[in-house]
């Protein structure tokens, strides 16, 4: 009987910490998958930093630390570390630059305010800056270039971050943080508490479903654009299809963000497997 190939550290931590890439990665090119994998699995590390702390200087220590772990490999020393390793081979690779990645660091640096945006501008910045950036990033390890290709890329992350920020709401509002735009919450009359307490009131609904339009049509602004990326680089926008996915759950929860159905719903696999294969998105 043939034992299942043990995955690497990279692949079980995305696994494990993002299962969503980690089931998109599957559709690359066997050879460009562990490439993916370290990618994630490196934006997972630092994308857990406010998580991990209790204090926020604990967490500008964190980032500072892979800062300096960048640096090092720009100059062609690697630290001993199950992700760095991988990652400075990725780096040295040429398919991303140490520029590419330390701007996913720099936009962690917002987790550390925390402060909720104030407004739906500086709200997609974020998302821009974290689930926008991995999806170009993504794209190019998966041999796509170009400004055509990237924008593609950018437009499906941005619509998966905006759905994933929405589907955490829970997890945030247990924290005690807040990602959605302050001015949008009180246009609605939605306030802090009102997330933090999980209230099932209709402001809320109104507020989810505003955002949940929004990432509607983003991901049919994103669907525009496919032809643009070669489908080489394909499973680097899958996670689309989750999304879209996800605010069907959210339509059927009438909108309400709290609802298990939505913001613990399982990836759709059928519907991920059929676009996996059919290179569409």
């Amino acid at each position: 009987m043939t034992d299942t190939p043990k995955l690497s550290h990279c692949a079980d931590y995305t696994r494990r910490h993002d299962r969503d890439r980690f089931l998109c990665a599957l559709f690359a090119a066997p050879e460009k998958r562990e490439d993916l994998f370290t990618l994630y699995a490196f934006n997972q590390e630092v994308s857990k930093t406010r998580e991990m702390v209790s204090e926020i200087m604990l967490g500008h220590i964190r980032l500072q630390w892979w800062r300096d772990t960048l640096a090092e490999i720009a100059d062609g020393k690697v630290r001993k570390h199950e992700v760095v390793e991988p990652l400075a081979e990725l780096i040295n690779s040429g398919s991303v630059s140490v520029a590419d990645v330390e701007a996913i660091v720099a936009a962690r640096e917002f987790d550390l305010e925390d402060r909720q945006p104030a407004d739906q501008v500086e709200f997609d910045r974020y998302i821009d800056q974290t689930s926008g950036q991995v999806a170009v990033l993504a794209a190019r390890v998966l041999g796509a270039s170009g400004e055509d290709a990237e924008h593609a890329a950018r437009l499906a992350g941005n619509a998966y971050g905006l759905v994933g920020i929405m589907r955490a709401m829970v997890f945030h509002g247990r924290a005690k943080r807040l990602y959605l735009p302050k001015d949008r919450m009180e246009h609605h009359n939605v306030s802090q508490s009102d997330i933090f307490e999980f209230r099932k009131k209709e402001e809320v609904r109104n507020l989810t479903r505003e955002l949940a339009v929004l990432a509607r049509e983003r991901i049919k602004d994103a669907r525009k654009y496919r032809r643009a990326l070669p489908k080489r680089a394909h499973a680097a926008v899958l996670p689309i299809v989750l999304a879209d996915g996800y605010l069907r759950k959210l339509e059927k929860a009438e909108f309400d963000p709290f609802s298990a159905d939505f913001g613990l719903a399982r990836p759709a696999s059928f519907r991920l497997t059929v676009n996996g294969l059919l290179k569409r998105y």
